[in-house]
């Protein structure tokens, strides 16, 4: 075995070689030529140092010391810190886009088969029955989603978005219904029949039998109002007022039986549902009429019998031109 250059040793000793050198030059010095080469490098040390320092040190620090030492260094696992190679880094990556369109479309497929959703078109109506049996009939411009299968230990939710009348199938007080709203307010019954107008230019309840308890929530904060039969709520948002007060509840109801009952209602209450409904943008010569009431009962099954038993029954001429109304006095 060649003996290391000075170099080589000095390297060593200030730990500036590689591994693979470092390991030449302990093999070399763990000959009996490496072992006199300690020892000289120790006496000579040893005579350099200052007097005050010769007793700090151990007194039998020899060459086999020094190499046992050296070689559990060498023996001892280097903590290296290892960069993610970028091979894991985009393999982790692809794994989590995966994840997340996989997540995404079960998502998309579960609420997407969860919920029932129907919407009537202007002029259009329809009866849906709930999973417990319930009936709702739609008018026209309305929407309705819920879930297609309801726990027989939970409560009831429905969401709606128009005009409608409920038939709700009584349950126990687990299963309380709820019809959820866009506006500012939500119904809850047990058991009961109701209309609910839930447009952004009416927000009204209307019970025919049961009871209900009202959920409305303005800038002032929230109410509950527990309704009995023949009670009219109607939230005046833009004025933030809750008008309650005692009607008929067949005028409302009535909706069920495709047919529109007046009774001393404004001209003005007709014009709004000739537009919410039916999607008619309604044109008066003088505004004055818009507060003139009507009572009569017109079919309200298609657009044509509705406008025929309007003209009949308002003392006003009624010109259609495509999805324009005109009401002249």
């Amino acid at each position: 075995m060649n003996r290391p250059t000075e170099e080589q040793l000095s390297d060593y000793v200030n730990n500036h070689l590689s591994p693979k050198d470092a390991k030449k030059v302990l093999e070399w010095l763990s000959t009996s030529d490496g072992q006199a080469y300690l020892n000289q490098r120790l006496e000579a040390d040893f005579e350099a140092l200052d007097q005050r320092q010769k007793p700090l040190l151990k007194s039998k620090v020899t060459a086999d010391d020094i190499l046992r030492r050296a070689e559990s260094q060498q023996k001892q696992p280097a903590m290296i810190k290892q960069r993610p190679k970028w091979g894991m880094v985009r393999l982790a990556a692809s794994v989590a886009l995966i994840v997340a369109v996989l997540g995404g479309l079960i998502y998309f497929l579960t609420g997407w088969t969860t919920y029932e959703e129907y919407q009537t078109a202007f002029a259009e109506s329809a009866d849906i029955r709930l999973p417990d049996g319930s009936m709702v009939h739609m008018s026209g411009n309305s929407k309705l989603k819920f879930a297609k299968e309801w726990e027989s230990d939970m409560p009831r939710e429905i969401w709606f978005e128009g005009e409608g009348y409920f038939d709700i199938v009584k349950k126990q007080a687990a299963n309380k219904f709820t019809v959820k709203t866009p506006r500012n307010f939500d119904v809850q019954v047990l058991g009961t029949t109701f209309t609910v107008t839930a447009r952004k230019s009416a927000s009204r309840v209307v019970l025919e039998t049961g009871a209900i308890a009202l959920h409305v929530t303005n800038d002032s904060g929230a109410d509950q109002i527990m309704m009995e039969p023949g009670d009219l709520v109607e939230m005046d948002q833009a004025n933030d007022l809750l008008i309650k007060k005692e009607v008929r509840p067949e005028i409302y109801t009535s909706r069920k039986d495709d047919k529109l009952v007046f009774d001393k209602t404004p001209l003005k209450e007709i014009t709004r549902i000739l537009k919410d409904d039916y999607g008619f943008t309604v044109v008066v010569n003088d505004s004055k009429i818009l507060d003139e009431k009507f009572t009569g009962v017109v079919p309200s099954k298609d657009v044509e019998t509705l406008l025929e038993g309007l003209r009949s029954l308002l003392d006003v001429k009624i010109i259609r031109d495509e999805n324009i109304i005109k009401l002249i006095h």
